[in-house]
């Protein structure tokens, strides 16, 4: 609306006068309604290219993290079957593969960004800000 009453300001300004004025304004409203169908346009195109990042974001990490429990689910299955044949000294290797693939796993929730703060985790939430220990009393 404030453009509109610019350019009626700029018009008179110029000294337009009768059809000349007319003309002169139908064409600046014609311009500025293009302008701002253009910026709608290329806003709406943004919000769409986001949001498409977004999803195909989300899908390669849903994907990342499946790949990895799968890892994670043979790499414990692996571990089970030796562990049933395997003596003490095995069952101290078949644990540490174990613990090994689990950290292969965080690691690969890392690098994809998915961590996220799980309970009994070490990363501190603005939730824990005096929280009390469940087990205990609180006075």
């Amino acid at each position: 609306m404030a453009k509109m009453e610019e350019i009626v300001k700029q018009a008179d300004l110029l000294g337009y006068r009768g059809e000349k004025r007319e003309e002169y304004l139908k064409q600046e409203f014609k311009l500025l309604t293009e302008r701002q169908e253009r910026k709608e346009k290329e806003e709406a195109e943004s919000q769409a290219r986001e949001k498409k990042e977004k999803a195909e974001r989300q899908a390669r990490e849903k994907e990342a993290e499946r790949q990895a429990r799968e890892k994670k689910k043979e790499a414990e299955r692996q571990a089970r079957e030796k562990k049933e044949e395997a003596d003490p000294k095995e069952r101290l290797e078949l644990e540490k593969m174990k613990l090994d693939a689990e950290m292969k796993l965080l690691q690969a929730k890392i690098e994809t960004g998915i961590v996220k703060n799980e309970p009994g985790g070490s990363g501190a939430r603005s939730s824990d800000a005096g929280a009390k220990h469940p087990k205990l009393p609180n006075f």
